[in-house]
């Protein structure tokens, strides 16, 4: 038997098996731990993309497995690189969505990967007129989004100044750094730990429609 919280649960109640996404939800993982499972003395992430056999919660003596949680080893945000596939999914549906409802001009996104979109012609709040009126803007998704939000996000490096000074020829935060060297700058706008509050229905919680209107928030202030 599996056992889940402390309660035991025959594997045959779960017929052919059982998708991530509920085993992580069984495991009740609170705010700053993850969901793991323990089998047959290892321990690994449940990953909610992916599915798991009923031979994968009971170990070689037969003695069920283990779900439960654990405290993050790190709030990290990683950029680049293998991304999955539900987070590729949530990140191309919602780039959609502003696309037909905040910029119906289009958007440049990362189709292949899903690592960032670009607003071609952001419009600056009026503060920053003076300076230039519309910029080429980029935010880049962590492989971990929607479960972390992205960090800061990039104009164009001919901008000479924010009015501000907030704009960077760098990152902080562990931003991801790639961007600068192909002609960006890095504007810091970073959401606290916890404070990120995504929901499994997209639109119910933190999403992409959040972030930009902290783009604006944070550029118009």
């Amino acid at each position: 038997m599996a056992i889940i919280n402390g309660r035991r649960i025959d594997p045959r109640s779960i017929g052919a098996g059982i998708q991530g996404r509920d085993l992580a939800q069984q495991a009740k993982a609170s705010s700053g731990r993850r969901p793991i499972l323990e089998c047959d003395g290892k321990v690994q992430q449940i990953d909610s993309s992916r599915f798991y056999s009923p031979r994968e919660l009971v170990d070689k003596q037969g003695r069920g497995a283990k779900v439960t949680s654990m405290p993050d080893r790190s709030k990290g945000h990683s950029f680049g690189g293998q991304r999955s596939p539900e987070s590729k999914r949530l990140i191309t549906e919602q780039v959609l969505d502003i696309a037909e409802n905040l910029f119906k001009q289009g958007l440049d996104f990362d189709e292949d990967d899903a690592h960032w979109l670009v607003v071609p012609n952001f419009l600056l709040p009026q503060r920053w007129h003076t300076i230039t009126q519309r910029t080429p803007l980029m935010v880049t998704f962590p492989r971990e989004y929607p479960a972390l939000p992205p960090i800061g996000f990039y104009m164009m490096a001919d901008i000479p100044i924010s009015p501000d000074g907030h704009f960077f020829q760098g990152v902080a935060h562990n931003a991801w750094a790639e961007p600068i060297a192909h002609g960006w700058k890095w504007y810091c706008a970073y959401i606290h730990d916890g404070a990120w509050q995504p929901a499994r229905n997209w639109r119910e919680g933190d999403n992409l429609y959040t972030y930009f209107h902290l783009i604006k928030e944070v550029l118009g202030n």
